[in-house]
């Protein structure tokens, strides 16, 4: 009986495991081509996951149903004479089907930057997958109607697989800054130029050598505001000025030119039109690196993609229009399932290639008439978001406290997953508000007028810039709190925001009597979470030992005094659904968290914590409430807008000296606040990227008559030149 169960369960398998695999494969396209696009515009973690999981499953579904299928062609031919069945040559019709899923959808061709660099990999699977293809058609070989069409669609499956793996190849670093760098430059002809020198004071004539520099402005991007009312205008203005700042993104520099016409813009427009430049131009970026972008929009692009739209379509019509006897349902379903999906994928491709904002690009710089626009504009899909326009926030307090515990948390603790998991459960996310947007705009611009008015470097010490703005609010008995690392920097003064929140929280004091206080809470948050789940966005510095010892000292000191626990009478498994869902978890008023302040600020700080502790715990959580004990008395409304001020130059600071490969990265998680920070930053000039020298020299000789040669003896053999 055992024998005879498993027989059939054995039979069910080598009957439906091609089937599945083939439907499974599809499902996956389509979660990738739906939800491929959207990671970049939100940061729930239900998407990422399943974004991930389709991403890594595609190929190597696909892969293996290739295997399986050419196996069982390889066991008909064996048992039959050579000779296939009608339902086996539609099996054999799949391979080239399954080649084209594996060239991936245009919304996602790399998960992350490492998979772009992974080129040659995916280059070996193109060569491997098509002579599986070829492989597969070649033994299925009749001259049937479906030997024909299988042959259109290996070479439409061979396009989409190239396309594929030359956008990894052109998005790959390397190839990236290679597109990125200028012609090589000889200079001048030195030797003639010399060579001319020379000739000309044998001739007698007093030869002067001088310097003209000629300042190339990039045409059509200067720009005084008014023309970028229209939203197709500023995406235009955007693309330009992409073009010569994507170069930060692969670690490149800039001239001073660039940095003069980007600064003629962003001095003129109001901080709405500023971000809005901002997050086309990182729109923009996301999709040369992780979409088909750098191949589709060519004309080449473009012609290819009419051509696969056109192939699969009229495949399906002629399978449509065929006699199909003698084949099995159950397949025959599938088989039109596939064309159909395929078809529909592709006119899904075309409508996303129109509506994006590479079209508005294509019309405006090739003056396309107004009808075509408007054809363009009816058959546009939704818009969707260029970010996800929010921060992260993590609380100190909320994450020592548990004030929203893991119900699981021994099953997650015995798989070594606790850390991560608790870190994502307690990270939470708010809308980047009208307001934190203006005042970030309003200090970078303050920045940059004063830079310019004092031609001072860039970028200012941070630690002189800190102090000095606590001396211009009389609470220099605090400058002790800006020395050191950034890590510590931000870690003291999170701690001094949290806690002076909720106690002038509990005091009556809210956003509406005091300007800039929930402002300056969330930046405080969101400094923090980048220090927690982020730290390589940050400048480098022992911040991981620092938070690890801080944490353990909270965790103690909230033990010792045995706060109960706000989360513990939740449901079991609501933690998973506050994990994937974040927004509703805000814990500004919860007395749990005020009354975990107060013990904190009972705590007696008037010998400092270093010399009790030592050099060997880096933890600084008590270093946090000697500030509050410090600035405690000073006037509410100067004591908050100090802070504000204060987490805004940090986060000034700590954008302008991340990475641009580092900002780039984040673009695939919904995209940071600190990534539209530093390029905006970049566009008035406030980063060290500006190292070219401006314009191009161009030496010109200058002659005189030998007959002030007497005058001139002196001075003959000199060169003059004037730099600048």
């Amino acid at each position: 009986m055992e024998v005879l169960r498993a027989e059939f369960w054995r039979k069910i398998w080598n009957s439906w495991e091609l089937r599945a695999m083939v439907v499974f494969t599809l499902a996956v396209q389509i979660v990738l081509v739906f939800f491929g696009q959207k990671r970049k515009s939100s940061y729930n973690l239900k998407l990422r996951i399943a974004v991930w999981s389709a991403y890594l499953t595609a190929d190597s579904v696909a892969t293996v149903a290739l295997g399986v299928l050419s196996s069982k062609l390889g066991d008909v031919n064996e048992r039959n004479g050579g000779r296939l069945g009608y339902n086996d040559k539609l099996l054999a019709f799949w391979s080239p089907l399954l080649l084209i899923l594996l060239g991936g959808p245009d919304t996602i061709t790399s998960y992350s930057l490492e998979d772009n660099a992974l080129w040659l990999r995916h280059c070996l699977g193109l060569a491997v997958q098509t002579s599986a293809t070829t492989y597969i058609i070649f033994m299925a070989w009749t001259s049937s109607y479906l030997s024909y069409l299988s042959s259109v669609m290996a070479l439409v499956g061979l396009v989409k697989y190239g396309e594929r793996v030359c956008a990894l190849w052109m998005a790959s670093n390397d190839m990236l800054k290679q597109s990125m760098l200028a012609p090589p430059d000889p200079s001048p002809n030195y030797p003639r130029f010399m060579e001319e020198y020379t000739l000309k004071q044998a001739e007698g004539y007093y030869v002067v050598a001088d310097e003209v520099i000629e300042v190339q402005v990039p045409e059509g991007i200067h720009s005084n505001g008014d023309d970028l009312a229209d939203d197709s205008e500023v995406i235009v203005k955007s693309y330009d000025l992409l073009q010569m700042f994507k170069c930060l993104f692969v670690e490149l520099i800039l001239s001073h030119d660039e940095r003069n016409t980007s600064k003629s813009i962003f001095k003129a427009i109001d901080p709405v039109k500023a971000f809005r430049i901002v997050e086309i131009e990182l729109g923009f970026i996301y999709d040369l690196l992780h979409t088909k972008a750098m191949v589709l929009y060519t004309k080449w692009g473009i012609r290819l993609r009419l051509f696969t739209f056109s192939s699969t379509l009229l495949v399906l019509v002629l399978f449509s229009w065929a006699k199909k006897l003698h084949l099995s349902r159950v397949d025959l379903y599938i088989t039109y399932l596939l064309l159909a999906v395929i078809v529909f994928l592709e006119t899904y491709s075309i409508l996303m290639l129109v509506s994006s904002d590479w079209s508005n690009i294509w019309l405006r710089k090739h003056n396309k008439s107004r009808a075509l626009r408007r054809a363009v504009n009816f058959v546009r899909l939704p818009r969707q978001p260029r970010w996800s326009h929010s921060i992260a926030q993590f609380s100190l307090l909320s994450f020592c406290t548990k004030e929203r515990p893991l119900v699981c948390h021994n099953v997650v603790e015995f798989l070594k997953i606790n850390e991560k998991l608790e870190k994502y459960h307690y990270t939470l996310h708010e809308d980047v508000s009208d307001e934190i947007r203006n005042w970030i705009f309003k200090h970078i611009k303050d920045e940059f007028l004063d830079v310019e008015e004092r031609h001072a470097p860039v970028p200012i010490d941070i630690h002189e810039s800190l102090a000095k703005l606590l001396k211009d609010y009389l609470l220099d008995q605090v400058t002790w709190s800006t020395k050191g690392e950034l890590d510590q920097i931000v870690l003291n003064w999170h701690i001094a925001t949290e806690l002076s929140y909720y106690s002038d929280r509990e005091k009556g004091w809210n956003e509406s009597k005091l300007p800039h206080f929930r402002t300056s809470f969330l930046l405080s948050r969101y400094m923090f979470y980048l220090l927690v789940m982020y730290p390589s966005m940050l400048p480098s510095g022992i911040g991981e030992i620092r938070l690890r010892d801080t944490f353990a000292e909270a965790f103690n000191f909230f033990k010792d005094h045995r706060i109960p626990n706000s989360g513990s009478n939740q449901q079991p498994y609501r933690w998973m659904k506050n994990l994937m869902n974040d927004r509703g978890n805000r814990n500004e008023n919860n007395p749990h968290l005020q009354r975990a302040t107060k013990m904190l600020l009972e705590v007696s700080t008037e010998v400092p914590p270093s010399k009790v502790k030592g050099g060997k715990s880096k933890s600084v959580l008590f270093d946090g409430c000697m500030i509050v004990a410090a600035i405690r008395d000073r006037e509410t409304s100067i004591k908050w807008e100090t802070i504000g001020e204060f987490w805004v130059k940090i986060l000034m600071y700590a954008a302008s000296q991340c990475r641009g490969d580092r900002h780039a990265g984040q673009l695939r998680r919904g995209g940071e606040l600190l990534t539209h920070v530093w390029l905006m930053m970049a566009h008035f000039g406030l980063t060290d990227h500006f190292k070219m020298t401006q314009g191009q020299a161009i030496a010109k000789l200058i002659l005189r008559q030998a007959f002030v040669r007497v005058m001139t003896n002196t001075y003959s053999g000199l060169v003059h030149l004037d730099r600048h």
